[in-house]
């Protein structure tokens, strides 16, 4: 799997005003709205990373979500954080820039005509710290799931079977609080199978989150300059 990243940080600002030209940061959008013009506005989120895949029907699934077929993919968070949002489009909504993770199965398939209606689930693995990463884990706590957005583009079908979740940190249950550590987004699909194309993005306020598709690959990407 070959990946690609380019860490940035920019002022909160600086974020809204540019989330045009991300690709998929002015789809999803905080938890946190504001009044504009006598509209209520869900305001970006300080941190964007997009991760570009393609499942095709050779690729063999990763596990069983409800019976389905499931694929994975991890991220590393670095810091706490008050806020994670997740989001999955199919096909993928733009082409990648030098900043984003890419896989080689997208690089050698692209944007086509296929695509599938995304399922999303966010869990915790029992990972904390980064040289664990290579030894593996196992999700602990299922942290939020969807399968229908309105907020997302539709798919090329009309319909609005795009993906996104939002999880908030708290400060009184520790189950609920968003620490440093690995979690893994798990999707599937309710309605027929997953091929095609798909962009993930993850929106965050603290720079450094990385995405892979395995641990190992994981791992690679947070521990290489170590």
């Amino acid at each position: 799997m070959k990946l690609k990243f380019a860490g940035k940080i920019l002022p909160f600002i600086a974020v809204a005003c540019l989330s045009g030209c991300m690709s998929t940061g002015p789809h999803l959008k905080s938890s946190i709205s504001e009044g504009v013009a006598g509209l209520e506005a869900r305001l970006p989120y300080a941190e964007y990373v997009n991760y570009f895949g393609y499942v095709d029907s050779n690729m063999k699934s990763q596990g069983k979500y409800k019976d389905k077929d499931a694929y994975y993919l991890y991220a590393w968070v670095p810091a706490a954080i008050d806020e994670i949002g997740i989001s999955m489009i199919s096909p993928a909504f733009s082409a990648p820039s030098d900043d984003d993770f890419v896989d080689q199965n997208f690089e050698k398939n692209g944007i086509d005509d296929k695509f599938f209606d995304t399922y999303i689930v966010l869990e915790r693995m029992n990972i904390i710290d980064n040289t664990k990463i290579a030894q593996g884990g196992r999700p602990i706590q299922t942290l939020g799931e969807n399968d229908d957005s309105a907020e997302l583009p539709k798919n090329p079908g009309g319909s609005s079977y795009n993906s996104l979740l939002r999880k908030t940190s708290s400060l009184t249950n520790p189950q609920d609080a968003l620490v440093r550590g690995v979690y893994r987004i798990t999707f599937t699909s309710f309605r027929g199978d997953v091929e095609g194309s798909y962009e993930a993005t993850i929106g965050t306020n603290v720079p450094g989150v990385k995405i892979a598709a395995s641990l190992a690959e994981l791992d690679a990407l947070v521990n290489a300059a170590n």
